[in-house]
């Protein structure tokens, strides 16, 4: 993690070459929109620009009537997936998650519903004192189709301590995507790098979603996540001001490629956060996948995210300009 120059090339060079083994040319992007129904929490995330107090004035909850227009919006636009996530709200049980899940069925029956980060199944069983499987199994039957595998930040607890004291535990976010595999419900695996980590918890964050993927086989793809410090406690308190640097990126990128190599084909690029440009370079360091077109990001933009929606030939447009094959994809990789 601290290679420069012509050992920087090398590392890249290596990770481009097993991405072109596990997965040819082929760069994929999904058309999705992202539905954030929710910015009221009860953490306390250093690193979090969305949250809000109930009492704030700019604090939001979605009605099933907003959720149901932004995801007829979402279907018209031609998305396969909605991706649902938000604040741990205090008031909102079980019963509101299932509302969501309805809202989006009353409108599509067959969009995919990629919703519920571990931290809120964990919120969700607490507040209802139930296990986590009796909230996976009762949120699938309302259209629960696979979890987004945030609130991972790095699986270290010496990091948590710092940037995300509340949330629930390396060992809390391993045992709740498990269960996700083990009742065949599909998960994604994050990693929010560029803040307080040190190169071994990098790596022991990487080996760790590796060995989960070795028992289970349940992880879709790994998404890098550079930190975005704008707005946020962590800046605000002098202990991260920038983002990640590009070198940084790039070592990241090529380092989750080749630790999970043979295990998780699929690692994308975060264009949201990364900005185009730098997504682009990161499909020549491993990655082979662009995220989505998004069309809501509200998480990021807080944060100082500028981009917030890529039309499919825009997508299009940065994978040929690189010289590789884009390719339409399901949230579970199939190619459309």
């Amino acid at each position: 993690m601290r290679a420069e120059g012509p050992e920087l090339h090398a590392l890249v060079a290596m990770a481009d070459e097993v991405r072109n083994r596990a997965v040819g040319n082929i760069v994929t992007y999904v058309v999705n929109r992202n539905l954030n129904f929710n910015n009221i929490c009860v953490g306390s995330c250093k690193f979090c620009a969305f949250r809000r107090s109930p009492k704030d004035p700019d604090a939001y909850v979605l009605t099933p009537e907003q959720i149901a227009a932004k995801v007829s919006e979402a279907v018209r636009f031609g998305a396969t997936e909605v991706c649902i996530q938000g604040g741990l709200h205090p008031d909102l049980g079980l019963e509101y998650y299932l509302t969501i899940l309805r809202a989006v069925r009353g409108v599509s029956q067959s969009i995919h519903i990629h919703a519920f980060s571990p931290a809120e199944l964990d919120h969700i069983a607490r507040k209802e004192r139930l296990s986590i499987e009796e909230v996976i199994k009762t949120l699938r039957v309302d259209g629960l189709n696979s979890v987004p595998g945030t609130a991972a930040e790095i699986l270290v607890d010496r990091v948590r301590k710092i940037i995300c004291p509340k949330k629930i535990s390396a060992s809390r976010w391993v045992d709740i995507v498990k269960t996700c595999h083990y009742l065949d419900l599909p998960t994604t695996a994050t990693m929010l790098y560029g803040h307080v980590e040190t190169p071994y918890e990098l790596a022991k964050h990487l080996a760790t979603v590796r060995d989960i993927q070795r028992e289970t086989r349940g992880f879709t793809e790994f998404v890098p996540l550079g930190f975005m410090p704008c707005n946020t406690q962590l800046e605000r308190e002098g202990i991260v001001l920038k983002p990640p640097s590009l070198t940084y990126s790039l070592r990241t990128h090529a380092v989750a490629r080749l630790m999970l190599a043979g295990w998780i084909d699929n690692i994308q690029a975060s264009w949201v956060k990364l900005g185009p440009s730098e997504a682009q370079l990161m499909l020549k360091a491993g990655a082979n996948d662009l995220s989505g077109t998004l069309m809501e990001e509200n998480i990021s933009r807080t944060a100082g995210g500028k981009e917030q929606v890529m039309l499919p030939e825009q997508l299009e447009r940065l994978i040929l300009e690189i010289g590789q094959v884009p390719k339409q994809r399901s949230t579970t990789y199939d190619i459309l």
